[in-house]
């Protein structure tokens, strides 16, 4: 609420920095933020014999990500030009953590970005604005996973018939699974975290607008770099030794671009409709690279992918939101809005790493202008709900046989088998249930220092 590419508040200078320059107001802008994602997952285990599926134990887990931005707004005198800078991160994503059974999918970790950058919108005419903005987007991603050491060796030595505490190992084995534990980021001064961001802003009619706005992914590279350590503990029979690493995580981060148009309804009413597009399919897996000759010594994987399978989403909302024309009479306004996002992936490529099927959204929010004691200051708070619909997988892309059947090829790439391996889906089935309902909040101060 009170953001979207058409809106003249700080979150645009990331959104369409062109809409930073309507307006004479000057402020300063804190804002903290949070998000809960609520999982409910059933991870069921397949029968390499017989392909039977065996539904799992529900799992719940809640995850919590925080983040917080400071920025400021400066008009230029005369109001030709509007600068801006900002500093702060978004809410990390929070992978599943502390559940034993994901663990071949995820124990823990996540994602979280540090930006700062610089912003300006440059009023070409009356109903044109034009805006760029330059971040730096540092990276840091830690990734917390197992490794079935059986199932990577098939049939053959050291394999899922190979002893295991007097019986075969089979899959999933406690006694043969390794873990991982990569902490890896980019540099927090560095040209390949740089992210462009260019905006319109153009008055279509009295009171209508349309913001129009691309997002580089970071660099313009096809890939990021994220460099840090690997920590490895060796599987129980292969003396449980922790070893330790450095490490590469190679990621195709996305473009993006954003659009809405905002309308005047009636005299303090405004009616936004946006539109968000993500090049998500860019993501398509986790390259992790493992370096050190200890790794070499305990036949500890140089490569492998953890595949997200992504592809591209899109969003759309439409809303209203009362609008400030007095400061004396509009001390106090809301807005609400209503969205659909389609998936970020196909239900076959689910796992407990990724869950992101077709999601509906509400959001309400709104706006305290505390005119009788501050009357440069605002409060505004916005409440976000996003719900995912359950996901029923029972042809998940991620299957143990691939491996079986890739080993006992003798590693030809050219067969199916293999290049699911190679793809990074030759791990435990993913099949099972999925349920998820994200929350988010957001207050922030703004404080207006210029008229």
């Amino acid at each position: 609420m009170f953001t979207g590419a058409t809106v003249a508040t700080a979150s645009s200078i990331d959104l369409n920095p062109a809409a930073i320059g309507p307006g004479s107001t000057d402020y300063i802008y804190a804002a903290a933020s949070a998000v809960l994602d609520r999982y409910n997952v059933r991870l069921d285990s397949l029968d390499v014999a017989s392909g039977a599926i065996t539904p799992g134990t529900p799992i719940q887990d809640s995850e919590l990500g925080l983040g917080g931005t400071a920025a400021i707004v400066y008009h230029l005198p005369g109001d030709r030009a509007t600068l801006s800078g900002e500093l702060g991160t978004v809410p990390s994503e929070k992978f599943i953590t502390g559940q034993e059974a994901l663990a071949y999918h995820t124990v823990g970790g996540g994602e979280r970005t540090i930006r700062w950058g610089l912003g300006s919108s440059i009023r070409i005419t009356d109903s044109f604005y034009f805006g760029l903005s330059l971040n730096s987007d540092a990276t840091y991603l830690h990734l917390h996973y197992a490794r079935d050491t059986a199932l990577a060796n098939g049939h053959g030595p050291n394999g899922i018939d190979s002893d295991c505490g007097g019986a075969p190992c089979g899959l999933e084995n406690p006694l043969a699974q390794e873990r991982y534990d990569v902490n890896v980021r980019t540099s927090l001064f560095s040209t390949s975290n740089l992210v462009l961001n260019l905006g319109v802003l153009v008055e279509l009619a009295p009171d209508m607008w349309l913001g129009v706005a691309y997002h580089t992914p970071p660099g313009l590279e096809v890939e990021t770099e994220l460099r840090g350590t690997m920590d490895v503990r060796a599987a129980p029979r292969d003396g449980g030794t922790l070893l330790h690493g450095a490490s590469s995580v190679f990621m195709s981060q996305p473009a993006s671009a954003d659009a809405e148009l905002r309308a005047r309804l009636r005299a303090k009413l405004d009616l936004h409709v946006g539109l968000r597009w993500e090049d998500l399919s860019r993501l398509q897996a986790f390259d992790v690279r493992g370096y050190g000759s200890t790794f070499f010594a305990a036949n500890i994987p140089e490569w492998q992918l953890r595949a997200r399978g992504f592809h591209d989403p899109l969003s759309a909302w439409v809303g209203v939101e009362q609008v400030e024309l007095d400061q004396d009479q509009d001390w106090l306004r809301f807005g609400a809005r209503l969205g659909f996002e389609t998936s970020s992936l196909p239900d076959e490529d689910t796992t407990p790493l990724t869950i992101s099927p077709r999601s509906y959204t509400l959001d309400v929010g709104m706006q305290l202008r505390f005119k009788h004691v501050l009357p440069h200051v605002l409060f505004q708070a916005a409440y976000g709900l996003q719900y995912f619909p359950t996901v029923d997988v029972r042809n998940s892309a991620f299957d143990p046989r691939s491996t079986i059947a890739c080993v006992a090829s003798g590693y030809d790439y050219s067969t199916a088998a293999c290049t699911a391996v190679r793809d990074g889906y030759g791990l435990p089935t993913a099949d099972g249930r999925y349920d998820r309902l994200e929350q988010a909040l957001r207050i922030a101060l703004i404080y207006e220092f210029g008229s």
